[in-house]
């Protein structure tokens, strides 16, 4: 093998570097290495929820002179994402802490929504609904631009229900 040759990923057979496809086996190599690419889990978001969502909340720190603040920061530390291409996990609790994992080609639906209260503070609260009966529905909310981050989520979302050629039935 030389620098202008290389082995097919697939077939192993010596093959241009330059080549878009495999003479001897026919695979496309760039579909090839972009299907690589989708089975490799990447973290889109991992941490904890900012500690004041909306105009509402501030207004209640404001008025008990900070002591929400303090509730609603130990609330954020209770709460920790981790957002990948495959799943969303939830981790709630401080104490004693419960894991919720839902698969990305589980969830049917993505709703946003952007109540006036957390417009104001530029936020907004993603539903994700979901065929999982154990986890059949996940809020996520206090990500920063969660409204690309759900464009993002429903593409990666359809991938991997290509990838694991899952098919949904819909009820007429």
């Amino acid at each position: 093998m030389s620098d202008e040759t290389k082995a097919c990923p697939v077939c192993g057979e010596n093959i241009r570097s330059a080549a878009i496809k495999c003479r001897f086996c026919n695979t496309d190599l760039s579909a090839y290495a972009a299907a690589k690419e989708a089975e490799i889990e990447k973290t889109l978001f991992a941490g904890h929820p900012v500690v004041i969502y909306s105009f509402g909340q501030w207004v209640a720190v404001i008025f008990t002179l900070g002591i929400a603040y303090v509730f609603y920061w130990i609330r954020s530390l209770a709460t920790n994402y981790e957002i990948t291409t495959q799943r969303v996990r939830v981790e709630r609790g401080i104490f004693s802490k419960a894991k919720e994992n839902v698969e990305l080609f589980r969830i049917d639906h993505f709703d946003l929504h952007k109540p006036l209260g957390m417009r104001l503070v530029s936020q907004c609260v993603l539903h994700l609904r979901s065929s999982d009966t154990s986890f059949p529905t996940v809020m996520v909310l206090g990500i920063p631009n969660l409204e690309s981050l759900a464009d993002t989520l429903r593409e990666c979302s359809l991938r991997e229900r290509t990838r694991r050629r899952v098919t949904t039935l819909v009820q007429a």
